[in-house]
């Protein structure tokens, strides 16, 4: 694409914004260098304007940052985000995360899972995959064979 091209490309889209977290996801702890290069190369693949990422905080079970990021959702085109598994547990939290993303017109993209989530009939199925994700034999700590033949 050349530069006109891509100029006039991000005049009529907003940016993908990138989240990433230093904390383990799926049962795996990934370099934040590593998330940014897979966020990246994704947006790249799928012809979106990738914008630098923000990092959670390490403590557990928080997400402030995510929290922000969705409270400016409308200034995105999506969030993207290595895995489902990036998301709250809770299911109700998790929900209304999706819920307030896609009510100001962002997309969410999970790379890991190759899903983008873009309306609120798709919330049965995105709740169907994290159930089998969690339930995954891939899904513990102790299989990083997997991780790596992913990367």
């Amino acid at each position: 694409m050349t530069e006109n091209q891509l100029q006039n490309k991000s005049l009529k889209q907003k940016a993908t914004k990138a989240y990433t977290t230093p904390r383990s996801f799926g049962g795996f702890q990934i370099p934040i260098t590593l998330q940014s290069t897979t966020l990246r190369n994704y947006c790249e693949r799928n012809n979106l304007i990738f914008h630098l990422h923000v990092v959670e905080n390490q403590i557990p079970n928080t997400y402030l940052v995510l929290e922000a990021l969705v409270e400016n959702a409308s200034k995105f085109d999506g969030i993207a985000m290595c895995s489902i598994s990036m998301l709250p547990s809770d299911q109700e939290y998790r929900r209304s995360i999706v819920k307030r993303t896609l009510n100001q017109g962002c997309t969410l993209h999970f790379t890991f899972e190759q899903i983008v989530i873009s309306s609120i009939g798709q919330l049965i199925e995105f709740d169907e995959l994290v159930a089998l994700i969690a339930v995954s034999p891939r899904h513990d700590a102790g299989n990083s064979q997997w991780l790596t033949n992913l990367l």
